[in-house]
């Protein structure tokens, strides 16, 4: 009885916490913006792209009727304050002096996103430029900026977060698609989306719950590899073919296969087909994801090597999420109430996939 009430004390603490992640975490897209930045003679060219609904998070009042939309009207008005906000924070450096931006454009880019163009003007012809993405201060902190910095010999991509907002370029020097910078990028994709972490957490609780231990691990790393696999395919067809369900179909989809996966514990007694189910699981998130990505026309030469990248990252953090979390539940296992907690836990899970699903379809 005492190791009962142990256990459902402990799952209660985990629910609960589940839970409270559940309040930031009612939507699954990720913030993504793409800006191509041109040296051209003793100017840079910036070109930004993100979606209007982000947009309207940087800039107060662009959405001015409150309606979810960016007119083109609203967007006229909100001139000066989209240059303040994307231009001014935007810091271009050519070799150690500052550049001084002015706005060119700021229009509509079909079919839900905002584009902003401008010219920085510099002292001289830059060799070396510094770039400080400060607009990323007025984001969600995971939002991501994929930066193409053209240069005669080549394009140097970085992918800049919040923590890693700048980025330098030897304008002389040759071309660099960034790999470092997309494999941490697809392992914090996994690290900070909390609909993922529950998927994850589901998958190791069931795996820890099955009783031949010899074919744990191989099963666990079979589930999320077919995961990274569906993962990786559903990135591929839309960014390449263009292709990708709506946003409002996949991300309650998202959150009905973290309430699965959760519920399928209370019952299954092996996990050897999982990865069966992880595969499509795997197409869902993905195209949640690429539902931020499509906007934003990707040139198609670069994405072979950056989705490569991504997609690594995104295996690289699963794997690493597994080897955080199965040696402990590993070892209470072995505890006569662990089963119990395990199963409160995932009924915690799932009831967090419902309450995503209803506030996604909501």
């Amino acid at each position: 009885m005492k190791g009962a009430t142990r256990a459902l004390l402990l799952g209660a603490s985990l629910l609960i916490a589940l839970l409270v992640v559940t309040r930031t975490a009612s939507a699954h897209v990720i913030g993504i913006s793409r800006g191509d930045y041109t040296p051209d003679g003793a100017a840079v060219q910036a070109d930004i792209v993100l979606r209007a609904d982000d947009a309207a998070l940087a800039v107060q009042g662009l959405d001015a009727d409150g309606d979810g939309r960016v007119t083109a009207e609203e967007l006229a008005r909100a001139r000066p304050a989209m240059k303040a906000a994307f231009l001014d924070a935007l810091t271009v450096t050519s070799d150690g002096a500052s550049c001084v931006a002015a706005l060119d454009d700021a229009s509509l880019d079909p079919p839900d996103g905002v584009r902003v163009r401008g010219t920085f003007s510099c002292p001289r012809a830059p060799t070396h430029l510094h770039l400080r993405f400060g607009f990323l201060d007025r984001m969600p902190s995971d939002h991501r900026h994929l930066a193409t910095v053209h240069l005669p010999k080549g394009d140097v991509d970085v992918l800049a977060v919040l923590a890693r907002p700048e980025l330098d370029v030897d304008v002389t020097g040759g071309a660099s698609y960034g790999f470092v910078s997309l494999f941490r990028g697809g392992i914090e994709h996994i690290l900070t989306g909390p609909d993922h972490l529950a998927f994850l957490l589901a998958l190791v609780l069931g795996g820890t719950l099955v009783a031949d231990r010899r074919t744990r691990v191989g099963s666990l790393v079979a589930m999320l590899t077919a995961f990274t696999v569906g993962h990786s395919a559903a990135l591929a067809i839309a960014t390449l073919g263009g292709f990708a369900p709506g946003s409002r179909f996949v991300e309650p989809a998202v959150a009905l296969s973290v309430a699965y996966v959760g519920g399928e514990n209370l019952f299954t007694k092996s996990v050897r087909h999982r990865w069966m189910l992880t595969l499509p699981f795997g197409f869902i998130h993905g195209f949640a994801f690429a539902s931020g990505l499509l906007p934003l026309g990707l040139p198609r030469a670069q994405l072979p090597a950056a989705l490569f990248a991504f997609n690594l990252g995104v295996e690289g953090g699963q794997l690493f999420v597994l080897a955080l979390l199965l040696p402990p539940l590993t070892y209470l296992g072995s505890r006569g109430w662990y089963p119990k907690a395990a199963r409160v836990l995932s009924a915690g899970i799932v009831l967090a996939g419902l309450l995503w699903f209803v506030q996604r379809v909501a």
